[in-house]
């Protein structure tokens, strides 16, 4: 999952670089943002919802490196405390971007076009920075 993340991320424009798999601090990808800086991302492939103990971990690596944009990406969701927390890192200067199985899926299909994405699609990629007012996409 870290790799088709990275090209979705890639597709989105940001230069990507994938981790080793192991002792990486619950980074698995650098992204490099011309107008946020560095940028760490973890990915957690599971059945079950992401917990605080991995948006910690990973919140935690950002501090010791002086990094204070992050992305935390699952294939199945996160709980409610998770969520929680990210808010609080936020109003705290740290922000940590929760992508959940649905978005990243939307993300998918945006950036390989496996199908004419839909208005869903869009809203659940750009999560609402952008009201879009026609059901008409040309893409």
């Amino acid at each position: 999952m870290e790799d088709a993340t990275a090209a979705i991320l890639r597709s989105f424009g940001y230069q990507a670089r994938v981790t080793a798999r192991s002792k990486d601090g619950g980074v698995d990808i650098i992204l490099d943002s011309s107008t946020r800086g560095t940028i760490f991302v973890q990915v957690k492939q599971s059945r079950n919802k992401v917990d605080v103990e991995v948006f910690c971990e990973l919140v935690g690596t950002m501090y010791v490196e002086g990094v204070h944009s992050g992305m935390l990406v699952t294939s199945s969701r996160f709980t409610g405390p998770t969520k929680h927390l990210a808010g609080r890192a936020q109003a705290r200067g740290i922000v940590v971007e929760l992508v959940d199985g649905e978005r990243f899926l939307a993300a998918l299909n945006l950036c390989a076009r496996l199908r004419p994405p839909t208005l869903k699609d869009i809203e659940l990629v750009v999560k609402s920075r952008v009201v879009l007012r026609d059901e008409r996409i040309e893409i």
